[in-house]
């Protein structure tokens, strides 16, 4: 399905940090193709990390410093995630009380594909 999906030109849409880590550590193990079965995953991905399967992640902002806000510095810079921050202090809220309510999508810098998936002939 990942595959039909950027053949298509569409996108994969990840809900949660473990959607993430699960579909990029099986691509990193595996290259191109992200085969089914039971894995673990034990990669950790963060601001160096390109991603390779992942478009775009609805999740949580998490708390600065633990593994899930690293996560999501792989797909937006730390000025974003600050404004984000920045918006939810000015509403009284903290990181995990605003629930799954952001949409990040991966920046083009932060790809480990060259160009756009070519389509089955």
């Amino acid at each position: 399905m990942i595959k039909q999906a950027q053949a298509s030109h569409g996108r994969i849409i990840a809900i949660g940090t473990t959607v993430v880590r699960a579909l990029e550590h099986t691509a990193a193990m595996f290259g191109d193709v992200v085969p089914s079965g039971e894995r673990l995953a034990t990669q950790r991905l963060g601001a160096s990390s390109k991603l390779c399967v992942v478009d775009a992640i609805l999740s949580g902002t998490h708390e600065r410093g633990t593994s899930h806000y690293e996560l999501l510095r792989a797909f937006v810079d730390d000025e974003t995630l600050a404004r984000i921050d920045q918006e939810l202090n000015a509403h009284h809220y903290r990181t995990h009380e605003f629930g799954d309510s952001v949409f990040l999508e991966r920046a083009a810098n932060r790809t480990c594909h060259s160009a756009q998936p070519s389509v089955a002939a």
